[in-house]
């Protein structure tokens, strides 16, 4: 036996309306197509489902025997369903503020420690560069004031600021 998931969403429809047009309406389908699904699930379980006249519908002892497994299976498409849903849109995490403490606590010592090391490094005083000195490069500071021609230099006068 074959049976369609469809036809246990018209079946499950039929039950509850008892009227063919009004399930049909329900499920959102013409009451022909509603009609020949219903037909050819009672072929495939060889017997009929539902007794029909022109008032109502209503099940067989057959239908009324099969009804409890048609319910549990709609009740697992619906479980199927909702757990691909929730696989594909998982529902947002709740964060607890003790567990954001330890992550904030870890990057506020790590910003402080970066910044302490930046400033040691800004204020630490700059080696001064010195050359390999041989006794040949070596000057005498002295004697380059000496050879300084202090003529060369303007003459200026001091001017009164008061």
């Amino acid at each position: 036996m074959r049976v369609r998931m469809h036809q246990v969403t018209y079946f499950l429809a039929l039950c509850d309306e008892q009227s063919f047009t009004r399930a049909a309406r329900r499920c959102g389908i013409t009451q022909p197509s509603l009609t020949c699904a219903i037909q050819d699930l009672e072929s495939e379980c060889g017997h009929r489902l539902f007794e029909r006249n022109k008032t109502s519908v209503s099940l067989t002892e057959m239908g009324m025997l099969l009804k409890p497994d048609f319910v549990r299976i709609d009740q697992a498409l619906v479980n199927i369903s909702r757990k691909v849903t929730e696989f594909r849109h998982p529902p947002p995490m709740k964060t607890d503020p003790e567990t954001k403490e330890a992550p904030m606590r870890a990057v506020s010592v790590t910003f402080l420690a970066i910044v302490i090391i930046a400033m040691g490094l800004a204020l630490r005083p700059t080696l001064l560069a010195t050359a390999a000195v041989t006794e040949q490069s070596q000057i005498d500071p002295y004697a380059l004031q000496s050879t300084l021609e202090t003529k060369a230099l303007p003459e200026k006068t001091p001017v009164n600021l008061f």
